[in-house]
């Protein structure tokens, strides 16, 4: 199976709002874990959000939390997980390179793609990927996150 491809995109709906959150918290620069409080953010797209550790300098992931949209449209919920083991081969590289690209350049990326289900069809998604540094504000040792995913599968 061919790995799928994502194209950059500019955020809409939820994830504008989520982006609108990240960029208030701390003024044009990137925000610390501290600042992160799930519950400022709008009812509507907490469903969405993730939390994801950075782990051995970037070179690992882990979710920390999984929003209930995400673990339905996923059928399971991979919390405490590496997404390692989690992303489906196909997608694994891919993926981890854009949270490896979030961390180096410590901006916001957003795609809108496929994403392989437990049914093992591909739904499409749009996710925003952002960057949140330590407590200490030395490095990124949290990705903030929002998936929304289409209601229909569709085949690629």
């Amino acid at each position: 199976m061919p790995e799928p491809v994502f194209e950059e995109i500019e955020p809409q709906g939820r994830l504008a709002q989520l982006l609108a959150y990240w960029q208030r918290l701390a003024g044009g620069e990137v925000p610390r874990r501290t600042q992160i409080d799930l519950m400022e953010i709008s009812p509507a797209v907490l469903p969405h959000v993730f939390l994801v550790d950075v782990l051995d300098d970037g070179r690992r992931f882990r979710w920390r939390l999984i929003g209930q949209h995400i673990v339905r449209q996923a059928g399971t919920d991979d919390t405490g997980l590496d997404l390692g083991i989690s992303i489906a081969p196909a997608m694994r590289d891919t993926i981890i390179g854009q949270y490896k690209q979030v961390i180096r350049e410590r901006r916001p990326l957003s795609h809108r793609g496929g994403f392989i289900g437990r049914d093992q069809r591909t739904y499409r998604y749009e996710r925003l990927l952002l960057p949140v540094l330590s407590a200490d504000g030395t490095w990124i040792d949290t990705v903030l996150g929002a998936a929304v995913f289409s209601p229909q599968p569709h085949t690629t």
